[in-house]
């Protein structure tokens, strides 16, 4: 407004200066037109203003965004970070773990080689005396181990021993449960075929010739490839 009020005085004073020159209506349409060149310039003035803010805002919102944008690439880049550390950390864990693990797992493996060498050597040393004919001896060491490895692989064999050295102490009723026993609960381990034969023998000698030859009888039948089978077969030859 101050500038039209400006163009306006000046306008006036142009005209005045020039009332000899103009009539009074081509003074006032000078005017006319100057006012409406002002007002057009005036209103040319506000719109550039007004987009000048306008561009001014869209430039700080430009620069609000810029550094939203930086703060967001800041806190992923920390996000980042804490994440592969994370992963390292639980990589590092897990490779602990894992470690830890296989110490244990191979000290379970070395403690059960260890334990199983242990029986094999205690079983060795049992068999060891019934084959000597320590037969009283024989039957403590084989009864313990038989108690302390009844689901052992060799339980079988430790059992056919135990009845081997209850018949050498004519203990026949304890060598026949020793024998039964392997018969029972391990029918196809290599030691059943003596086991069965062994039956034959401890009846022989308790006077039970009819068990003894039911026992040779069945040993031909269940183990008939088996090398007590051609002895049960002299023993019966010699028997008839």
């Amino acid at each position: 407004m101050k500038r039209i009020a400006a163009l306006l005085v000046l306008a006036f004073a142009t005209t005045h200066a020039n009332a000899g020159l103009f009539s009074d209506d081509d003074a006032r349409k000078q005017i006319v037109d100057l006012q409406t060149q002002v007002s057009s310039q005036d209103q040319r003035i506000q719109f550039l203003e007004a987009a000048n803010k306008r561009m001014l805002d869209l430039v700080n919102q430009l620069e609000q965004l810029k550094q939203d944008l930086a703060t967001l690439r800041g806190q992923n880049e920390t996000l980042q970070y804490n994440l592969d550390e994370a992963t390292k950390r639980q990589k590092d864990l897990y490779v602990d773990l894992d470690t830890r693990v296989r110490t244990i797992e191979q000290a379970k493996a070395q403690a059960v080689q260890e334990q199983q060498a242990s029986n094999q050597q205690s079983l060795d040393a049992a068999i060891a005396l019934a084959k000597g004919g320590k037969n009283k001896d024989a039957v403590n060491a084989l009864t313990q181990f038989i108690q302390a490895n009844p689901d052992s692989a060799h339980t079988a064999t430790a059992q056919y021993w135990l009845g081997v050295s209850q018949t050498g102490l004519k203990n026949y009723k304890a060598a026949q449960a020793a024998y039964g026993a392997v018969l029972d609960q391990a029918p196809d381990d290599p030691v059943a075929p003596d086991a069965l034969y062994g039956r034959a023998v401890a009846a022989n000698a308790a006077g039970d010739k009819k068990g003894a030859r039911a026992y040779l009888l069945q040993l031909l039948e269940k183990y008939p490839s088996s090398d007590k089978a051609a002895i049960a077969k002299k023993a019966l030859l010699t028997t008839n």
